[in-house]
């Protein structure tokens, strides 16, 4: 009897999880390493993303290959029988960085918790386990099943893990994962903004430069009239520094699809009038100054008739790294046009400027053109 793997993501262990669990499907490229397992080997089942062990199944008989595949994973046509020794319920999942489990396998118990490269045979189904680590992950999903331990997984972090699925103009439909905020790593910043608020050292948290930037842009839009949405992640750090607190509770849009909603949402500013988004701002304080830029083309992606106007905003010193991502290749393809030609670069220093006029009650939203800066305008 030998021990080998199979990649879960979260849709195939709901998918999976619905059935008999009787017939483990997989992807026909995976056929070369399928060979090698045979009746009476032990298939240990482990969700990517969400880094669980959640099953065992015992191999009843030979690969098969069939026409249209498993009817649970669609387009899985490589096929073995199997009984299910154990299946662990949504909430009782069994992480891997549990501390007895980290410390049980080889992989990982020489490895300190937050490093990488411990996973690099969880990354495809088909791998073979070694013995002792087989042996292990079978009793602690056997004590998992027994004791039921929370997995702690919230609701929020396992919807992040989901892809959603979009038809492209082909008629294809393919699944997306639309990411989700991160705590970024943010550097000392040579431009410092004005605090719009008092703020007492030691009475509370740092606000982040970028949540500070966040709120000039809300407090420019809501002088000049528009309605402000700011993602919820980040919408109490940003109302502190604001002297007004007129945000938006929700976007008006129940006609977009999941993705193009998640993906709005998640822009960290925008300005919106009559329902209709104006502008769209992402703000960019990070060494990598991408994932902004990433939502701005997601956003583009899903949506060809998308024309609002789009901002990125970072400091003096990001401004050419800021022109080289909007120009990459990938992002030149768009039906509305390349990246490079609709979205243009924001110093802080002229967000700052624009937010310290008096006379904002009375500006357009085309004042921004004054301070704007094109990527395909620059030597």
């Amino acid at each position: 009897m030998t021990y080998f793997v199979d990649i879960f993501s979260v849709e195939t262990y709901e998918s999976f999880s619905k059935t008999t669990k009787t017939i483990a499907g997989f992807h026909s490229k995976r056929k070369a390493w399928l060979t090698k397992i045979k009746t009476g080997d032990k298939i240990l089942c482990y969700v990517k993303g969400l880094s669980c062990w959640v099953g065992i199944l015992e191999v009843n008989g030979p690969l098969q290959e069939v026409t249209l595949g498993n009817e649970s994973i669609p387009g899985y046509n490589l096929e073995f029988p199997v009984t299910p020794a154990v299946w662990l319920e949504k909430g009782t999942l069994l992480p891997i960085k549990r501390a007895e489990v980290w410390a049980a396998l080889s992989f990982t118990k020489h490895v300190t918790p937050g490093a990488g490269g411990w996973n690099a045979g969880l990354r495809s189904s088909g791998v073979r386990m070694l013995e002792h680590d087989g042996n292990a992950v079978e009793a602690l999903l056997k004590d998992q099943l027994q004791r039921r331990i929370p997995d702690e997984i919230t609701e929020e972090n396992w919807d992040k893990h989901q892809s959603l699925k979009i038809t492209t103009s082909q008629g294809e439909t393919v699944a997306v994962q639309i990411p989700s905020p991160e705590d970024d790593f943010e550097p000392t910043a040579k431009f410092a903004l004005a605090p719009a608020t008092s703020v007492i050292i030691g009475e509370a948290p740092a606000v982040r430069t970028s949540h500070k930037m966040q709120a000039r842009l809300a407090e420019i839009g809501i002088a000049m009239g528009f309605q402000v949405w700011i993602p919820q992640a980040d919408k109490d750090a940003v109302s502190s520094e604001m002297n007004s607190s007129e945000l938006m509770d929700a976007l008006p849009y129940a006609q977009f699809s999941e993705p193009t909603l998640k993906t709005v949402e998640q822009i960290d500013v925008l300005w919106l009038q009559n329902k209709t988004i104006v502008r769209a701002f992402e703000v960019e304080h990070t060494t990598a100054v991408y994932s902004g830029i990433l939502r701005m083309a997601d956003l583009l992606a899903l949506q060809p008739n998308f024309h609002t106007k789009l901002h990125i905003v970072a400091p003096e010193e990001r401004r050419k790294k800021v022109f080289q991502e909007l120009m990459r290749p990938a992002f030149s393809i768009f039906p509305q046009g390349p990246l490079s030609k609709l979205c243009t670069y924001l110093s802080y220093e002229g967000v700052q400027e624009l937010a310290e006029n008096p006379n904002l009650e009375f500006l357009k939203a085309e004042v921004l053109e004054k301070f704007e800066e094109l990527a395909e305008e620059q030597e």
